[in-house]
């Protein structure tokens, strides 16, 4: 397998007609590179989907109370109505599956420092919001338990809220902020991880506020109308949304048939539907790259057809002088491999070096947290796979030609013209 004079002989077979060689390798090269760039695209697809809900927690949901449309126990249709803090307190104690429940409240207005400002909004929120939706912290600390109980004038900034309000660098902690006419200490900042899927407001663009000290300065009372929450680990998240809207039915009479009164939407479900739709992708992609690849592999098992039609009378010789079937199926096949690596190996690297270059080119333009960009790009796993596939494409394409050279007879060789 290893001899030096065997090689030098494949090597020529191969480059005795050059032109045909090429064109026959160009095939393999073809198919092999568009494999490589319609998976490369095709995981920098998911991952853009991906990292749009990046930051979620996988197991939330969501409800928002919507005009009821069936009267029920003596109210009207079409009835508006608010979730509560004893919706809160009775789901604490009769959900079975709710891990952290986090309502929100939203306050217009205009945040303001000295002679800055910009039109960012409050938003009040329990510490269990940063367990729904991550956020990478900058500066200082989220905002606490003890912030919500004291009811304090405390506020945790979006990233560009800082960059807007403050200096590059400049350190926020302990400064004060204006929001809706009320003033704020800035306990600390934080980075949006998502990068196109928020939930209520952006949050680099949103100054969050306690709970309870938003309801007290813009006096909304008890009320809120949106609701996040998780599942306790071993329970969906579509089980807990189910339970939270059985239970806020009860409480403010809604009837149990009436699914529009409370609007909701769970991220467990989304991401099964993306990780559905990437599978059908993926099964996509496997095809057309392999039939890219297969019709190369075909190019290449026609040209050792043709070369063993060529070198008949010297198979003939070989086998007259006792050359063993196992020498000439090795032989061909040897150069079925040759042939098929190199082309194979020429498309892979191409491929990989068209990768490279988008990465660079469409990650340097990607915004901080902002739009949707594919980046397209190949694992360690699937140059393993690309590789076995050029072994097995390359032992196929010798397969036929391997058998008709051993079908071969001596004298019919030698005696043909």
């Amino acid at each position: 397998m290893f001899d030096i004079d065997n090689w030098k002989e494949i090597w020529t077979t191969i480059t005795r007609n050059k032109t045909r060689s090429i064109l026959t390798a160009f095939g393999v090269s073809w198919g092999l590179f568009m494999f490589i760039i319609l998976v490369g695209f095709g995981n920098g697809f998911r991952d853009s989907i991906m990292d749009n809900f990046a930051g979620f927690a996988s197991n939330s949901c969501f409800v928002y109370t919507n005009r009821t449309s069936e009267a029920y126990k003596g109210h009207r249709k079409g009835r508006s109505w608010s979730m509560n803090s004893k919706d809160l307190r009775i789901i604490r104690e009769k959900a079975q599956s709710v891990e952290y429940l986090a309502p929100m409240i939203f306050a217009d207005g205009t945040s303001i420092r000295g002679n800055k400002k910009g039109a960012y909004s409050g938003c009040g929120v329990y510490p269990d919001q940063f367990n729904i939706q991550n956020m990478e912290i900058q500066y200082g600390r989220l905002i606490n338990e003890i912030d919500i109980m004291e009811r304090r004038k405390v506020c945790f900034i979006g990233q560009e809220v800082y960059e807007t309000l403050f200096n590059v660098g400049e350190n926020p902690l302990g400064q004060n902020i204006r929001v809706g006419g009320i003033y704020y200490q800035v306990v600390g900042v934080g980075k949006s991880i998502s990068r196109g899927v928020y939930i209520g407001s952006n949050p680099s663009r949103t100054v969050y506020i306690p709970f309870t000290t938003l309801q007290q300065t813009v006096s909304r009372g008890d009320a809120f109308y949106f609701l996040g929450c998780t599942a306790k680990p071993g329970y969906r998240a579509s089980i807990v949304e189910q339970e939270i809207k059985e239970i806020i039915k009860s409480n403010h009479e809604i009837s149990p048939t009436d699914d529009k009164a409370i609007g909701s939407f769970n991220i467990e479900e989304e991401f099964r539907k993306i990780n559905i739709l990437f599978s059908g992708i993926n099964i996509l992609i496997w095809i057309v790259g392999m039939g890219a690849l297969l019709s190369g592999i075909i190019g290449i098992s026609n040209i050792m057809l043709v070369t063993v039609r060529e070198r008949m009378r010297e198979i003939g010789v070989r086998r007259a002088i006792g050359a063993k079937p196992l020498t000439i199926l090795t032989q061909i096949l040897s150069e079925s491999f040759v042939l098929t690596t190199l082309a194979g190996i020429a498309g892979f690297i191409f491929g990989v070096l068209i990768l490279t270059a988008l990465q660079q080119i469409m990650g340097s333009g990607t915004p901080d947290g902002g739009s949707f960009v594919i980046i397209p790009f190949v694992s360690f796993n699937l140059a393993l796979a690309a590789m076995a596939i050029l072994i097995v494409s390359s032992l196929l394409a010798g397969l036929m030609p391997a058998i008709r050279a051993l079908s071969i007879k001596a004298i019919d060789a030698i005696r043909d013209e």
